[in-house]
């Protein structure tokens, strides 16, 4: 059977996907992620995995309530999906297993994979990362995104991510919440609470944080007012 081949542009501020669909070939994408999509695509609005499964993610990840399915008929067919921060997009391959997303990162994927809920932990949401999380699981592509770059970064060693920059992780992975330094060294150097991460897989970071970005604007309209 086809399955829709999408190739990334725009790296690495501004990435979007360019995704060809064969005939019957769906790719289901966030509300709103569409840019263009060519005539013979057929756009179908649905519930977000069951109405059930899509009230959750809305009430405890803020995910929408409905998600788009793009399907070509007549010939192979062309739809281009972005996020709405500028930023990259990281492509992944899901052979029957799993991988966790922070909320508001997911934009897309192909048929054989569904998206539901996982509870993250209290660390998760110390962090500001919610209590809940995205669980993405079966056999296909997902496309997440992240504000800057998204680099993967492997954990069996341990590895020390500050809050606000992870994006997506294997569910092998286990976090709990730290102090970046000591006392003095975690209230004045700007950096406070940090995630320690460990397990034997990966973890998906992106360079800048949407909370960097807030404060560094309003410390800017605080000084001019």
């Amino acid at each position: 059977m086809s399955t829709p081949h999408a190739t990334l542009r725009g790296q690495h501020a501004f990435t979007h996907i360019v995704a060809k669909l064969p005939p019957g070939a769906p790719i289901v994408a966030e509300s709103g992620a569409m840019a263009s999509m060519s005539g013979n695509v057929n756009l179908q609005t649905e519930w977000n995995g069951g109405v059930l499964n899509a009230l959750l993610l809305r009430f405890f990840a803020k995910e929408s309530l409905f998600v788009n399915r793009f399907t070509a008929s007549g010939g192979e067919g062309e739809v281009v999906l972005t996020q709405a921060t500028p930023g990259d997009i990281a492509q992944v391959e899901l052979r029957g297993q799993e991988l966790c997303l922070t909320a508001g990162s997911f934009i897309a994927c192909t048929s054989g994979v569904s998206v539901g809920l996982a509870w993250a932990g209290f660390a998760s949401w110390l962090a500001g990362e919610g209590l809940f999380r995205l669980l993405l699981s079966g056999t296909g592509t997902v496309w997440f995104g992240g504000y800057g770059s998204v680099c993967e970064r492997d954990v069996s060693n341990g590895l020390i991510v500050d809050t606000g920059h992870l994006v997506a992780y294997d569910p092998t992975v286990s976090m709990k919440t730290r102090l970046s330094g000591g006392i003095f060294s975690s209230f004045f150097s700007g950096e406070g609470l940090v995630l320690e991460m460990r397990g034997a897989g990966r973890v998906f970071l992106q360079s800048r944080s949407l909370g960097g970005l807030g404060a560094w604007v309003n410390s800017h309209l605080l000084g001019r007012s």
